[in-house]
């Protein structure tokens, strides 16, 4: 689960949210920079397995560690990992570790790669902090909250509060 220095230069220049993709104008459009942050999240997400259950899959879903429901950023990379449509459903808005460790599927290992993952695509200070109350079952709303920040050029949010009904602003409700 290490990632040498070099890949992690690479995987920080990737986009963080939808709202790079159309600052760097790597999209024009919004609906197609939400299709190529998603894409970019299932191709870059580290192995080939479901980040919960380690099963490999055709058709991948994107799921919110920490629910948007239960206050998570609907547009942060680190907030977002590869899984199955199976443990997607069977997570929902549950918290993480509560939800994961008394199954079965659970592995130390997949665990480790996704905060790692976490890690590596946030703020690290603001996600240590909030991945130890992860791992400790609870929630630290004031890392969460810094975690949260808006970009500078943060275009979805101000679009989908305008035009909430619109496709892109409904893919990750739950």
């Amino acid at each position: 689960s290490d990632v040498c220095s070099s890949d992690l230069e690479y995987e920080m220049r990737k986009a963080q949210s939808p709202n790079d993709l159309l600052f760097n104008l790597s999209e024009i459009r919004p609906r197609d920079a939400v299709k190529t942050f998603r894409k970019s999240i299932i191709e870059d997400y580290p192995g080939d397995r479901c980040a919960y259950c380690g099963r490999r899959s055709d058709s991948w879903t994107l799921d919110h560690v920490i629910a948007v429901s239960k206050g998570g950023p609907r547009y942060k990379r680190w907030n977002i990992v590869r899984c199955c449509s199976e443990c997607n459903g069977s997570k929902s808005n549950h918290q993480l570790l509560p939800w994961w460790r008394p199954q079965e599927m659970w592995d130390q290992t997949r665990e480790t790669v996704l905060f790692d993952w976490m890690r590596y695509n946030s703020d690290m200070d603001a996600m240590i902090t909030l991945e130890k109350s992860l791992r400790e079952g609870t929630l630290d709303n004031e890392a969460l909250e810094e975690l949260k920040k808006p970009d500078e050029n943060n275009f979805f949010d101000h679009y989908c509060e305008l035009y909430p009904s619109e496709p892109e602003c409904l893919i990750y409700d739950c």
